[in-house]
């Protein structure tokens, strides 16, 4: 059984008024409280806002029983002159539930998580302001009312992400403890006896820093999403510089390329004595090469393609087209742009008929559709076309566009499909399924 201890930073009381319930986020404090959390747990999860999990389980041994656990974390934190509330339960919801709601110590019996969190008003769960609003819409105050609802239709209308809150409100954990570690620091550094008076040699050292920094990235299997520098000059005044590349990169020739074109455009204004350099990593998603594909451009080719359409159009019109979480037909968006290549498919069966492509299926209308020459063929167009429908007793007859005319032989529908009806933009919309003969 897993046991979760919550440990929440308080606001300090002002006179003898009592500590607040609202996290401090301290962040000054957050070190020393992960060293406190550290200390009687393996498995520690950073969750920010003055907010630090670990895992409870199978402590009795070294610490005692569960309120003698949280009194001593409770204690070792006052010591380094963190005060915090702690509340241990089965699930990060209901232990953050026992801790803030909680007087100091709280802990939640075994299997009692949905019934402790029943009580619990939705803002525990840090709701968008969306769909905070669209809850108290509907009437909606605590968690055990948003447990209740019916989980078919809760996703007709919120979708995944409805779920997904009725899961958290029933004290259901969605992932185990991501266990904390220190962030790994890819930095070099080199002092000039005699210091650097031109900005030449300042780039070239600069790009022998980076050539080290990135032979470090790639070994540990990272690369790194932004770069800094600092130029401590001849005078005690400081130099730093920034640049973020359209894409995470460990290629040195193409970082040294960037650093050149940025100190060019805001080189150091004075004799430079030492220098620093430091790359923030990320991890990628290992990506088998396929011998089939078109290889992909090379990183330096890539980023200064993106970073000229920046330019040309800025960062938001640049991306990947996304779909909605909605039944609306069609509904995309540009999501941000990544660099990793798809997955590739591991299995051997077809592959879904994407919509927009022509295809030859049978008629669903059990008759035999002629469209330029006897041959059936389906087009969705994207965007739909307008067209002038002619009705007869409720059914359409006819159709002219500027792509096609005629009239229709056979039809089924209407069907009548609708969503979003609780949002400032809902939609509705009659659906048919016509066959016809065209000029």
């Amino acid at each position: 059984m897993t046991r979760i201890a919550c440990l929440l930073t308080m606001n300090e009381p002002a006179g003898n008024e009592p500590a607040g319930n609202e996290p401090a986020g301290n962040e000054p404090a957050r070190p020393a409280l992960l060293q406190v959390a550290l200390a009687h747990s393996p498995r520690v999860e950073d969750a920010g806002a003055g907010r630090i999990y670990l895992d409870a389980s199978g402590l009795e041994g070294l610490f005692g029983d569960e309120p003698h656990l949280a009194a001593r974390l409770r204690d070792a934190a006052a010591a380094v002159g963190v005060k915090i509330r702690v509340g241990i339960a089965e699930s990060r919801i209901a232990a953050l539930a026992a801790a803030r709601l909680g007087r100091g110590v709280t802990i939640v019996e075994p299997g009692g998580d949905a019934a402790y969190l029943a009580p619990a008003p939705l803002s525990l769960l840090d709701l968008p302001e969306e769909t905070a609003t669209r809850l108290s819409r509907w009437g909606l105050r605590t968690l055990g009312e948003l447990a209740a609802l019916p989980t078919a239709g809760l996703f007709e209308r919120l979708g995944g992400d409805g779920v997904r809150l009725q899961r958290l409100a029933r004290g259901e954990d969605p992932r185990p403890l991501v266990s904390w570690r220190p962030v790994p620091l890819f930095e070099e550094s080199a002092a000039f006896e005699w210091g650097i008076e031109t900005l030449e040699p300042v780039v070239e050292r600069l790009r022998e820093l980076a050539a080290r920094v990135c032979a470090r990235l790639g070994a540990a299997g990272l690369a790194a999403d932004g770069f800094e520098w600092t130029c401590r000059l001849g005078d005690g005044r400081v130099h730093e510089g920034a640049l973020t590349p359209a894409v995470p990169i460990t290629d040195a020739d193409s970082v040294g390329g960037l650093l050149r074109l940025a100190l060019e455009a805001r080189p150091p204004r004075g004799v430079v004595e030492a220098l620093t350099f430091r790359a923030r990593p990320v991890r990628l998603a290992p990506a088998q090469e396929s011998l089939t594909d078109r290889s992909r451009p090379a990183p330096r080719l890539l980023t200064a393609t993106l970073n000229r359409l920046v330019a040309l159009v800025g960062a938001d019109a640049i991306g990947a087209p996304a779909l909605l979480d909605t039944h609306r037909p069609d509904a995309v968006a540009l999501a941000g742009y990544s660099s990793e290549p798809s997955a590739p498919r591991r299995d051997s069966r077809p592959p879904i008929p994407l919509k927009g492509v022509s295809q030859h299926p049978p008629s669903p209308l059990g008759g035999e559709g002629r469209v330029r020459g006897d041959t059936l063929a389906l087009r969705r167009l994207r965007p739909a076309a307008p067209a002038s429908v002619t009705m007869a007793s409720g059914r359409p007859v006819a159709v002219r566009s500027a792509r096609l005319a005629g009239r229709i032989v056979a039809g089924v529908g209407p069907w009548r499909v609708s969503g979003e009806w609780w949002s400032p933009r809902p939609w509705l919309q009659d659906e048919w399924r016509l066959e016809g003969i065209y000029d």
